[in-house]
């Protein structure tokens, strides 16, 4: 059974069950998600890797964000961030949409609904370092792109949001 204590573990649990599931090794399974195309671009803030959203889906009130890092430089691991402080939460971690800044999403014992740390490893042979998720109130149903700040990645801009029924 998978752990909840990282979300690496999560991706690589999951990694390996789809790849179990339908016959194609874990590796496999990580190229076939390294293939999918992002949908928008941003850089870490050290240049180690480039941040690429996946997902920005609307589902009724909630959008979720899922971003994967790939490396741009080899054999390197840093820790982009090692929690969510208040002061970080209300400045480095929302969406923009139009002219409305959208912060985390909470649950019932008020922690944010975000990767709760977020550190990358390049390895020679991975085409993913790392990866993040968030939830956000969603912007109204006439906004169809948002910009993204998280802390230790440069803004991200003009990521198109698709629409999923609740």
């Amino acid at each position: 059974m998978c752990s909840n204590r990282s979300n690496l573990r999560i991706a690589a649990c999951l990694a390996l069950a789809i790849g179990s599931a339908i016959g194609v090794t874990a590796a496999r399974s990580q190229a076939l998600a390294a293939s999918k195309p992002p949908l928008a671009t941003g850089i870490t803030n050290s240049g180690a890797a480039e941040a690429q959203v996946i997902e920005a889906t609307r589902k009724g009130d909630i959008l979720t964000i899922k971003i994967r890092f790939a490396p741009l430089v080899p054999d390197k691991m840093e820790s982009i961030y090692a929690q969510i402080t208040e002061k970080d939460y209300e400045n480095s971690f929302y969406v923009l949409a139009g002219d409305k800044k959208y912060l985390l999403l909470r649950d019932s014992q008020d922690t944010p609904l975000a990767s709760p740390q977020l550190s990358i490893r390049n390895t020679k042979d991975s085409p993913v370092s790392g990866t993040w998720y968030g939830r956000f109130p969603a912007p109204p149903k006439d906004i169809t792109e948002v910009s993204l700040t998280i802390h230790g990645v440069e803004t991200i801009d003009a990521i198109p949001i698709a629409d999923k029924q609740p």
